[in-house]
Formats: structure tokens, sequence, C-alpha cells
């Protein structure tokens, strides 16, 4: 039995092919700006899953919103909110995101829509998040020359704040409240 093994040009010619081929399948993957939408999509699933280590994570150190908390504030908004829920989903209408000129930060807005069933709290966070016309502006930072390296730095919702006053009530008639 006698078996060839390819010449050292063809093996090159096939490397050479095959690595074209993994670029061009993998560069659309390093963009900036599918890392925010990666960062923005994990966040928003973080959330929806109750998983609040991961979105943790996805804050900045500096992290500061509308409603007056830091990044510690926002997860123990998150956590307080999401209890309430027994099923929750997160959805984005009208999404859109820009990115800055030099790629190292942007903004995304999109009409926050929640969905799933829990408490009487739940339902009335589900019914203001359906009846709300005003889109959140998320601000995000990219903290390293990775483009995958995102970090929400800054939420905004005027109408939202608003609902979060109402919400405390809510809790506080329940026995829970925000922190």
């Amino acid at each position: 039995m006698n078996i060839s093994l390819p010449s050292r040009r063809a093996v090159l010619m096939i490397g050479t092919v095959l690595l074209g081929i993994a670029l061009i399948a993998g560069l659309p993957w390093l963009s900036p700006t599918r890392g925010v939408e990666r960062a923005w999509q994990g966040t928003l699933s973080a959330l929806a899953d109750n998983d609040l280590e991961k979105f943790a994570s996805y804050l900045d150190t500096n992290y500061h919103d509308g409603f007056g908390l830091d990044k510690s504030g926002a997860v123990a908004l998150a956590k307080t909110v999401r209890g309430q829920f027994l099923l929750c989903t997160i959805g984005r209408e009208q999404a859109e995101l820009v990115l800055d000129p030099g790629n190292r930060t942007a903004t995304s807005r999109a009409l926050i829509r929640l969905d799933g069933q829990g408490s009487p709290a739940a339902t009335a966070v589900i019914q203001a998040s359906a009846s709300s016309t005003t889109p959140t502006i998320f601000r995000w930072r990219r903290g390293s020359w990775k483009p995958w390296d995102w970090t929400l730095v800054a939420l905004d919702n005027a109408e939202a704040t608003k609902g979060i006053g109402q919400l405390q009530r809510e809790l506080n008639s329940f026995g829970a409240g925000l922190p």
C-alpha cells in the first residue's frame, strides 16, 4: 500500500484558503457595533434570567442612572424588581444604536417591554412598560482594545423615573421596598 502525502504547495494553498474563509466569517464578529449589541442583549438577558452576578458584570464601575443609583444600587433595584417576577421576559422595540467615530463610546435606545408573571407589583411593572412611549437610553463605554469589552455606564428614562416612585409605593403596600 502506497499513500502519497500532498505536496507542500497544496498544503499551503489549502491552508491559505481556509484562513481566508475564517477571516471572512470571523471579522464581522469583531466589529464594535456587534460588541455593543451583544453586551446590550447580554444585559437584558441577565436580568430576564435573574442572573444578577452576570448583570453586574455588564455595569461599569462608574455606572450611574437617571434614578440616582450607582452600580450597587442598580443591582439592588434589579434584585428587588426581578424578585417580583416568577417568569420574566424583556424585549426591545424600535431599537437603535449609534457609535461615536472613535468606537470608544456608544449610545443605544429602545422601548423596553417587560412581560411575564408574578406579584401584583410585577403586573404593575408589566403594564407600565407596555404603556410607555419613552425610549430608554443606554450609554456604553469600551473598556479596552477588545471589540467585545463594552460596559454600561449610564441609563436614563424620564418616564421610568416616575414609575420607580410609583413602584416604591406599590411595594411598600405589600411590605417590600426598594433600596
